[in-house]
C-alpha cells in the first residue's frame, strides 16, 4: 500500500468522523424535540487488500445511520398507554356520573325520599288537615319529578359517549392516512429496505402517530422487511403498506347506540381496550347500568306505594278510574304485559253512598295458577261489569275503565291479596312503570281527597296512612327484603366502590406507562453528556486521521525530493 493509499485512506476516516460529528449534531439539536429517536452512525472497516504475503485494512466506512429502539420496549409501552388511555376514558365517565348522585345540594334522591316521608309522617298526625294531604301531593310530584331528571341526566350523558364514538372514528381515520403515507415515503426512501439507514425523521412521525393510535385502539404493529409497517386490531388490518381501512359510526339496535365499524367489511371494529371500548363501556355499562338500577329502584317505589295505596280509601270514592297501564286482551295475567305480575288472590270492590256508607260489597277473583282457567284482564272486567252500580270495559288501548253507574254512588277498593290493582294501576298514588315515566296520578293532582288514608272504608281509619309512613325504609317482600332507600344506597355504595377501584387502576397503569416510557427515553432519548463523549470521539478521531495525511504527506513530499 502506498502513501497514496494511506492519505486516501485516512481522507475516508476524514468523511466519515465529519458524519459521525453531524449525527452527533442533529441529536443535540433535537434533545428537546417530542418524539425524536436517538439516531447512531453505523462504521464498519473497509475491506482488505493483499500485498505479497501481507493482508492490510483499508480504513473505514459508514454503513448507515439508524435509529436505536428497543422495538419490544415500544410495543409494551403501545400495549400500556392503550391500557392508561382507556381507563382514563373511564375514570372520566364515572366522574360525569358522580355528579349525579351528589347530594350536596339536598336534590339527591336520598334527600327526596325523606321529605316524601316526612310529608306523609306530618299528614298522620293531622289527617284531616287539606293543605297538609296537597303538601304529600307535591313532595310525590317533587320526588317523581326529581327521579326522572335523574334518568334524563344520565341518558343525556350516555347519549355524549355516542359523539365520543363519532370523534374516535374521525381520529382513527386521520391516524391511519399519515401512517399509511408514511409507509411510502419510508419504503421510498430507505429503499424498499435495500439500505442500511433508516428514514430518520419520517420514522419519528410514524412512532409517534401509531402512539397516538394506540390510546384509541390496541394496536398489533409488525414491522415488514421494506420499512413500512402493519397495524392489526382485533384480527383485522387497518393498516398495510400504503392501503388502510376507513371506519365509520353506524346504529346498533342490539346496543341501542353506535358502534365503529370497517366500511370495506362492514363489521364491528373489535377492540378490547382504548378509547374505544372505554366509551363503549361508559355508555353500556357505566351509565347503562345506572339508568337500570334507577329504573329499578323508581319500579320498587311505584310498586311499594302503590300496593297499599290501591287497597285504601280517601275522604271520598271514585266515580270513574282508568287504569294506568296498557295490558293485552284474551291471555292470561302473567303473559299480559304487566309492569309486574299478579298473584293469586283476589280485591274487593265497595260500593258506597255520598256520605261513604257501603251499599255493596263484592269480591272479585283474580287467577294466576299458571292453568287454563287462569284469569284475563277481559274476565276481571266482566266480573267487576257485573256488579250492580258499575260498569266495567276494556278499552281500545287495553286500559280498564270503570265507571259509576249513579250521581249519588261511589266505588272504593281493599283487601287486594293479588296486586292487581297496583299492576293495573287503579287507585294508586304513582303512575309509571320506570323512572322514565314515573309521576303522581293525575287524579290526585286534581283532588287530593283521593289520597287513600283509611283501610276500613270512608273516613274509618288511618291504617294506610300508617303503613305508608316509613315504607321507603321498610323491607319489603318483592324487594328480597331490601327497602327502597336501600336499593338505591346499595347502587350508589357500589357505584362509589367502582369509582375508587378505577381511580386506584388508572394510577397503577399511569406508573406502569411512565416506567416503560422511562425506560424507552434512556434507550432511545438524547443525553447531552453521551453526545459531548461521542462529539469529542470524532474530534480526536478527525484531528489523529489529519496528523496521518500530514505526516503522509511529508514522507511523500521527502521521497519525491529524493
Amino acid at each position: 500500500m502506498s502513501l497514496l493509499s494511506t492519505i486516501q485512506q485516512s481522507a475516508g476516516a476524514l468523511q466519515v468522523n465529519q458524519i459521525g460529528l453531524q449525527v452527533v449534531g442533529n441529536n443535540i439539536a433535537n434533545a428537546n424535540t417530542p418524539g425524536y429517536i436517538r439516531q447512531q452512525l453505523q462504521q464498519v472497516s473497509a475491506g482488505a487488500v493483499r500485498e505479497g504475503n501481507l493482508i492490510k485494512g483499508f480504513g473505514v466506512r459508514a454503513d448507515g445511520i439508524i435509529q436505536i429502539v428497543d422495538q419490544a420496549l415500544v410495543e409494551r409501552m403501545y400495549n400500556a398507554q392503550t391500557s392508561l388511555s382507556g381507563s382514563e376514558t373511564l375514570d372520566k365517565a364515572y366522574s360525569q356520573l358522580e355528579e349525579l348522585t351528589t347530594d350536596l345540594d339536598n336534590s339527591g334522591l336520598n334527600r327526596q325520599l325523606s321529605l316524601f316521608n316526612n310529608a306523609l309522617l306530618e299528614l298522620s298526625a293531622q289527617p284531616n288537615d287539606s293543605s297538609l294531604r296537597d303538601f304529600v301531593v307535591l313532595q310525590g310530584e317533587t320526588l317523581a319529578k326529581n327521579i326522572r331528571k335523574t334518568r334524563e341526566d344520565a341518558v343525556e350523558r350516555r347519549e355524549l359517549w355516542n359523539g365520543e364514538l363519532d370523534d374516535i372514528a374521525q381520529q382513527i381515520n386521520r391516524l391511519t392516512e399519515r401512517v399509511a403515507k408514511l409507509n411510502l415515503e419510508i419504503a421510498t426512501i430507505e429503499g424498499g429496505g435495500l439500505l442500511r439507514s433508516d428514514a430518520t425523521g419520517l420514522r419519528d412521525q410514524r412512532y409517534t402517530d401509531l402512539e397516538e393510535l394506540a390510546k384509541l385502539v390496541d394496536i398489533n404493529v409488525q414491522e415488514q422487511e421494506n420499512g413500512t409497517v402493519s397495524v392489526f386490531v382485533g384480527g383485522d388490518y387497518l393498516i398495510s403498506n400504503g392501503v388502510r381501512r376507513e371506519v365509520y359510526t353506524a346504529y346498533d339496535p342490539d346496543r341501542e347506540g353506535s358502534e365503529v365499524r370497517i366500511v370495506e367489511t362492514d363489521s364491528p371494529l373489535q377492540s378490547s381496550s382504548g378509547r374505544l371500548a372505554a366509551a363503549i363501556t361508559a355508555r353500556d355499562q357505566i351509565f347503562g347500568d345506572y339508568i337500570d338500577n334507577l329504573d329499578n329502584v323508581a319500579t320498587a317505589l311505584i310498586r311499594g306505594v302503590n300496593e297499599v295505596h290501591s287497597q285504601g280509601q280517601g275522604r271520598r270514592g271514585h266515580t270513574q278510574l282508568l287504569s294506568s297501564a296498557a295490558v293485552a286482551a284474551g291471555v292470561p295475567l302473567v303473559d299480559a304485559g304487566f309492569p309486574w305480575a299478579p298473584r293469586n288472590g283476589s280485591f274487593d270492590i265497595k260500593i258506597v253512598d255520598l256520605q261513604g256508607q257501603t251499599i255493596s260489597e263484592h269480591r272479585i277473583s283474580v287467577r294466576a295458577l299458571g292453568q287454563v282457567t287462569d284469569s284475563t284482564i277481559d274476565s276481571i272486567a266482566a266480573e267487576i261489569d257485573a256488579i250492580d252500580g258499575v260498569t266495567a270495559s276494556i278499552t281500545s288501548a287495553g286500559r280498564l275503565e270503570i265507571l259509576s253507574d249513579s250521581p249519588a254512588a261511589e266505588f272504593t277498593f281493599s283487601e287486594d291479596t293479588s296486586g292487581f290493582l297496583a299492576a293495573i294501576g287503579l287507585n294508586t298514588f304513582f303512575t309509571g312503570e320506570s323512572a322514565y315515566d314515573i309521576n303522581v296520578n293525575s287524579a290526585l293532582i286534581s283532588d287530593s281527597d283521593l289520597l287513600a288514608v283509611s283501610r276500613g272504608g270512608v273516613g274509618q281509619d288511618t291504617d294506610v296512612l300508617t303503613e305508608l309512613v316509613d315504607l321507603v325504609d321498610r323491607p319489603l317482600q318483592h324487594l328480597s327484603g331490601d327497602s327502597v332507600r336501600m336499593m338505591y344506597e346499595d347502587s350508589v355504595a357500589s357505584l362509589a366502590q367502582k369509582i375508587n377501584i378505577q381511580a386506584s387502576a388508572t394510577e397503577g397503569l399511569r406508573n406502569l406507562h411512565a416506567t416503560l416510557q422511562s425506560q424507552h427515553l434512556a434507550i432511545s432519548g438524547v443525553n447531552i453528556d453521551e453526545e459531548s463523549i461521542k462529539m469529542i470521539g470524532y474530534q480526536r478521531a478527525f484531528q489523529a486521521s489529519s496528523r496521518v495525511i500530514a505526516t503522509a504527506n511529508e514522507m511523500l513530499e521527502l521521497l519525491v525530493t529524493l
